[in-house]
């Protein structure tokens, strides 16, 4: 399905209008949601058992995560897909990214660049 679709798809499943432009991302929602509706979901049992296991797990929910730990690595590759062309960043060795054989201070400048708006660079690239 296409993106006009995949609106449509998700607005009759879920009842309202869903905000992402990510065809993948609805994809995946729809997905889940249409296997939930068929199979049924988790029980109320099974839902309480995974949300204490997240609540006791730092990694699971980010809390008490020391800030440096959360940082990219030099060498990571961050993918994103818009409007049906792929792109690719790198986390540079020293602070800042590369896009396209240029440098970048950072993620929201590439973003914007990529787009043409602004947007937050980490949530662009999914690393928020």
């Amino acid at each position: 399905m296409e993106m006009p679709e995949l609106r449509r798809a998700f607005q009759d499943v879920f009842g309202y209008e869903t905000k992402c432009d990510r065809a993948d991302a609805i994809r995946r929602r729809l997905a889940y949601r249409i296997q939930e509706i068929e199979f049924g979901g988790l029980d109320k049992q099974d839902e309480e058992a995974l949300k204490r296991i997240a609540d006791n797990d730092p990694a699971a929910n980010g809390k008490g995560m020391p800030r440096s730990s959360k940082k990219l690595l030099p060498g990571t590759r961050l993918f994103r897909e818009y409007r049906g062309k792929r792109y690719v960043v790198t986390v540079a060795p020293k602070a800042g990214y590369e896009f396209e054989g240029r440098p970048y201070r950072s993620l929201s400048a590439i973003a914007t660049e990529i787009t043409g708006t602004h947007w937050n660079g980490k949530l662009f690239f999914g690393v928020k």
